[in-house]
């Protein structure tokens, strides 16, 4: 099953565990805070498990949202994706668009 796990973690450590965790899952980044990708049961259960531990009480914000294929293939998108990889390599983050 497809995911896309969105967050709202505003402790640099906590976000950058959450990031490796999730790059380390096969997911790749959409958006700044927001990954996607393809996941097993077992898997999403594992994750689910690690997001808990890493989190902790700390107060912050994950959401993981099964998209099924019907749904995928009908999205609709507007622009160019943009990549992070050169973001996250650098320690940058990106600038925020006002539309």
């Amino acid at each position: 099953m497809r995911y896309i796990v969105i967050y709202d973690v505003t402790d640099n450590d906590l976000r950058n565990k959450l990031i490796k965790l999730l790059t380390d899952y096969g997911l790749e980044r959409i958006q700044y805070s927001a990954f996607l990708g393809e996941l097993k049961q077992h898997s999403l259960n594992s994750l689910t498990t690690e997001i808990k531990r890493i989190m902790n009480k700390s107060g912050e914000y994950v959401l993981i949202l099964p998209v099924c294929d019907r749904c995928f293939t009908s999205k609709k998108t507007v622009g160019k994706p943009k990549k992070y990889a050169h973001i996250e390599e650098a320690g940058l983050k990106p600038r925020v668009q006002v539309f």
